[in-house]
C-alpha cells in the first residue's frame, strides 16, 4: 500500500483491480440495480438528466443491505484510510451514489462558468473559490499535508469514462491546458498529456478530485452503473471537500448492536465532535479570545503550515451561516429542512448563535472573504461553479495567516504576544 499511496501523491489517482470479488459482482449489481430503480421512481426528472445519479443510502432496503455494507469493505473504507495514512477510526464515508449512463444522448455542455455553475461535463477541478478560496492556497495545504479527502469510481461495468491528466493535483493550470479548455474546437476532446481511466467490472480508481479530470462519452449506447464514494480524514487537516452529504440518520439502515451500526455511528460522532470545535472557534473570535482561538484551529488543523487554507473554509463558513438565517426565517426549532448531515451542521450552528452574534460573526470574518475578492466577475477554465469577483487560483498579494487573525479577533498582533503564537503560520 505504499507504492499505492506514492502514486496517488504523484499522480494524483491510482487503479486499484477486483476491489468488487468477482464473486460478488453479480449480488453488487443487482443491489444497486435496486437503488437505481428506486432513485429512477422517485425523481421525475431522471429520464432528463445527461448525468443521472442514484443515492445508495436512500434506496437500499433490508434485502439490498449489502450496496451499503460495501462502503464499509475493507477494500474500500479500509483501503482509504490506508491512501489518507489514517487510523480507521479517524476517517468517515461522506458519500455514496451510483453514476449511470442518460436514457438518452445529451448534447454538448454549455461552456463554463454559467450563472448557476458550470456543466461537470466539462474538464474542471472540483474546486470553486467562491466556496473553496483560491486554488494554491489548497494546494499548499496539500503538499505540506497529505490529501484529506479521497474520491471513488468503481466500476461494476466496463468504463472508461473518466480522464485525469496526471500531476495536475500538485499544481495550477498550465497556459496550454488552459488555452485547449477555452477553444470550443478541442474543449471536449482530451487535454494533451491526460489519461483513459480503463476500468474493468469490479475495479476501481482512488483520485485526488483537485486533478484536471473530465468525463466523457455519456450516451445511452453503454450501460454505466459506476459506484461513487467519498472519504475523508480527521485530526491532520481540514479539507476542502469536508462535508457530509449522507443522509441523517445514515446509521440507522443498520440493526443496533451491528458491527456496521457501531462504524457508521462513529462516523457521525466525528462530524458533531468537528462541529463542536468550529462552534468553539467562532465564540472565541466573537470573544476576542486569541487563546481559545489559537487552540481550536489547532485541534481542526493541527499542522501550523497550511493553516491559511482552513482559516478560509471557515470564514465561507462563518458567512453562510448569516444566509442560512435567512432560510429559517422566524423558524429556529424546526427541523423540517434538514436532509443531510452538512445541512444539519450548518443548521445547528445557525441556531446556536443569536442574530446579533451572526451579525458580529460576519463583521469580524466579512474583510477575509473580501480581501480574496478581484472586484471582477469572471470564470477560470478548469474550475466548477459560476462567474464569481473570487480569485480563483493566487492568493492576493498582502493576505497573511497573520493578518487574517487580526481581523477576525478585532485586535493586532504584537511581537511577544502569547495569545498569537509566531509558530502558527
Amino acid at each position: 500500500m505504499e507504492n499505492k499511496r506514492a502514486q496517488l501523491q504523484s499522480n494524483g489517482y491510482v487503479i486499484l483491480r477486483q476491489v468488487v470479488a468477482p464473486e460478488q459482482l453479480d449480488q453488487l449489481r443487482s443491489d444497486i440495480e435496486t437503488v437505481v430503480k428506486g432513485q429512477r421512481a422517485s425523481d421525475p426528472a431522471w429520464d432528463t438528466t445527461s448525468q443521472p445519479r442514484a443515492s445508495i443510502v436512500n434506496h437500499v432496503n433490508v434485502d439490498t443491505l449489502g450496496a451499503f455494507e460495501f462502503v464499509l469493505h475493507k477494500h474500500t473504507y479500509g483501503v482509504s484510510a490506508r491512501l489518507l495514512d489514517r487510523p480507521q477510526n479517524a476517517v468517515a464515508a461522506t458519500s455514496a451514489e451510483v453514476l449511470c449512463n442518460p436514457e438518452f444522448t445529451p448534447g454538448n455542455p454549455q461552456r463554463p462558468g454559467q450563472g448557476w455553475g458550470t456543466d461537470p461535463r466539462n474538464w474542471h477541478r472540483d474546486v470553486r473559490p467562491d466556496r473553496d478560496g483560491p486554488l494554491d492556497a489548497l494546494l499548499e495545504d496539500q503538499m505540506a499535508n497529505g490529501p484529506g479527502y479521497l474520491q471513488w469510481n468503481i466500476a461494476l461495468y466496463e468504463d472508461s469514462i473518466l480522464y485525469v491528466v496526471p500531476g495536475s493535483h500538485r499544481r495550477l493550470t498550465t497556459q496550454a491546458e488552459a488555452s485547449h479548455l477555452l477553444c470550443d474546437q478541442v474543449r471536449l476532446t482530451p487535454v494533451p498529456e491526460s489519461q483513459c481511466v480503463e476500468l474493468e467490472p469490479g475495479d476501481g480508481v482512488v483520485y485526488n478530485n483537485m486533478i484536471l479530470h473530465w468525463g466523457s462519452k455519456y450516451s445511452p449506447q453503454k450501460k454505466r452503473r459506476t459506484i461513487h464514494l467519498g472519504y475523508r480524514s480527521f485530526g491532520r487537516i481540514f479539507p476542502h471537500q469536508s462535508q457530509n452529504y449522507l443522509p441523517v440518520g445514515f446509521w440507522n439502515r443498520f440493526a443496533e448492536g451491528t458491527p456496521e451500526r457501531c462504524v457508521t455511528e462513529r462516523w457521525f460522532e466525528l462530524f458533531r465532535s468537528e462541529l463542536r470545535t468550529i462552534e468553539g472557534i467562532f465564540r472565541a473570535a466573537l470573544a476576542s479570545d486569541g487563546e481559545r482561538f489559537f487552540a481550536g484551529m489547532a485541534r481542526l488543523h493541527p499542522p501550523s503550515k497550511g493553516r491559511l487554507a482552513c482559516l478560509i473554509l471557515l470564514s465561507k463558513m462563518a458567512l453562510a451561516l448569516e444566509e442560512r438565517r435567512c432560510q429559517l426565517g422566524d423558524d429556529r426549532v424546526g427541523a423540517d429542512a434538514v436532509q443531510s448531515v452538512c445541512e444539519w451542521q450548518l443548521r445547528e450552528l445557525t441556531l446556536h448563535f443569536s442574530d446579533e452574534e451572526l451579525d458580529q460573526l460576519r463583521q469580524r470574518f466579512g474583510p477575509v472573504d473580501e480581501a480574496l475578492q478581484v472586484g471582477l466577475h469572471r470564470h477560470v477554465a478548469g474550475f466548477i461553479g459560476p462567474t464569481t469577483n473570487y480569485e480563483f487560483e493566487k492568493i492576493p498579494k498582502g493576505i497573511t495567516i497573520e493578518g487574517m487573525c487580526e481581523e477576525i479577533l478585532g485586535r493586532q498582533h504584537k511581537p511577544g504576544d502569547s495569545n498569537f503564537p509566531d509558530h502558527f503560520a
